[in-house]
């Protein structure tokens, strides 16, 4: 593979896409599923690693929808049997709950796990598609990261909270998730 994926937890470095990137993302989705068996309505790889032809902090991005009756206990005793992924808590609005997958400090995945019908789960999805199919949206979103990476090259929590202006301007862009309109 041409991009190791890893970056420790502060580091923002963005690296040109690798196509490897989309097999291990869908690997690490067929994982966590097993992981969480029926909990999980659905997990999909929606970071800028799965988006061919966009440069990416080289740490997949992977989402789980689980139902809202789902106890959040089973979510991460399941997430982090063995020891494969480590719960960093609720980020709530900015992620759902969070699991890092890495040795030591260094990161190679997140999984975000959130609410079936929630705006995040939307969100996510909705992200994921106007990037893979409009070329002046990930036009615009890589140029938004690449001056925020250079901006915050140690801060991550700053480039990912500056990041949100541009994701928010194209979700708007796009209109409104369909069970709005």
């Amino acid at each position: 593979m041409a991009n190791e994926l890893g970056l420790e937890a502060t580091e923002v470095r963005l690296a040109p896409h690798d196509p490897e990137w989309r097999t291990l993302g869908r690997n690490e989705c067929d994982a966590v599923q097993a992981l969480l068996g029926g909990l999980a309505s659905d997990v999909v790889h929606v970071g800028s690693t799965s988006v061919p032809g966009i440069e990416a902090k080289p740490i997949l991005d992977i989402v789980v929808a689980v139902p809202d009756r789902v106890q959040i206990d089973d979510v991460v005793s399941r997430l982090c049997a063995g020891g494969v992924y480590t719960y960093e808590g609720d980020r709530r609005e900015d992620g759902g709950l969070l699991f890092v997958r890495g040795p030591g400090p260094v990161r190679t995945v997140h999984v975000h796990v959130v609410g079936t019908g929630s705006r995040a789960w939307a969100d996510y999805l909705r992200f994921h598609a106007i990037l893979v199919a409009d070329r002046d949206a990930r036009d615009r979103y890589q140029s938004e990261k690449r001056r925020l990476a250079e901006l915050f090259p140690h801060d991550r929590q700053s480039y990912t909270f500056a990041k949100r202006a541009v994701v928010e301007a194209l979700l708007a862009a796009a209109g409104p998730p369909p069970h709005d309109r």
